[in-house]
C-alpha cells in the first residue's frame, strides 16, 4: 500500500474511532510512525485528508444510488439494498458523527452532503413508489414522502446513536438499523406473512443473504 493510501485508511480509522475534530495531522503521523514532515508531502492539511476520504464516500455511494432494475428485487433484496447503503455509510461514519461541525469547517463537504442526503431521498422515494405500483406498500402520496424522510433520517443518523448509547458493535448497529426499518415500512406492508417473519428473524440473527443487487 502506497503512503498515501495508507495515510486516508488511517485517518479514516483513528476519524471513525475519535472523530474528526479530535484528531490532528501529527495524530496520524505519529499512529503511521512517519514524519508529520513525510505526511505534509502527501496532503498538505487535514482538510485535504477529510477531502479525500469525503470523494472516495461519495463515489462509492453515488455507485449504490445508481444501482438499476430496483422494480425487479424481492422483499429481501430490497432489504439487502438497504444493507449495503447503511454498510457503506457506517465505513465512513466520522461524516454524519457531527455533520454540522464538519460542514461549517469543511465548505466542499458541506456541499456535497447536502446533495448527498438529496440523492438519498430520492433513491428511497423511488423505491418506495415502484413498491407501491407493485401494491407492496400501502401509501397515501404525504405518507410517502414523511416515510422518506424517516428512513433517510434513521440511516444518516443510525450509528450515531447507537455509539451514544455505547453500542460499539458495528454488525449489530447495521442489523438494529435495519430492524427500525422494517418497523417503519410493515403497517403499510402488502406481503405474505410467511415472508415477513422470515425476513424479521434474518434481521434478529444477523443471517442476511446477499441478495442479486
Amino acid at each position: 500500500m502506497k503512503t498515501a493510501e495508507r495515510v486516508l485508511a488511517t485517518s479514516l480509522e483513528l476519524f471513525n474511532y475519535h472523530g474528526e475534530s479530535s484528531v490532528t495531522s501529527v495524530d496520524i503521523a505519529n499512529e503511521m510512525d512517519i514524519s508529520p514532515g513525510n505526511l505534509y508531502y502527501h496532503f498538505k492539511g487535514k482538510e485535504l485528508i477529510v477531502d479525500a476520504l469525503f470523494d472516495i464516500h461519495t463515489h462509492q455511494f453515488d455507485r449504490l444510488l445508481d444501482v438499476q432494475n430496483i422494480d425487479k428485487l424481492t422483499l429481501e433484496e430490497y432489504f439487502y439494498y438497504l444493507y449495503l447503503l447503511l454498510e457503506h455509510i457506517h465505513l465512513y461514519r466520522f461524516l454524519y458523527r457531527s455533520p454540522m461541525d464538519l460542514m461549517e469547517k469543511y465548505p466542499k463537504v458541506a456541499k456535497n452532503l447536502v446533495r448527498l442526503v438529496k440523492r438519498l431521498e430520492a433513491k428511497l422515494e423511488s423505491v418506495l413508489t415502484l413498491a407501491q405500483q407493485r401494491e407492496l406498500l400501502s401509501l397515501t402520496d404525504n405518507e410517502l414522502k414523511s416515510l422518506v424522510e424517516m428512513m433517510s433520517l434513521t440511516i444518516v443518523q443510525s450509528s450515531q446513536y447507537y455509539q451514544m448509547k455505547g453500542d460499539v458493535d458495528d454488525d449489530h448497529q447495521i442489523y438494529s438499523t435495519l430492524a427500525l426499518l422494517l418497523t417503519l415500512l410493515t403497517p403499510r406492508m402488502r406481503v405474505p406473512v410467511e415472508n415477513l417473519t422470515e425476513l424479521q428473524q434474518q434481521l434478529s440473527l444477523h443471517a442476511f443473504t446477499r441478495g442479486n443487487t
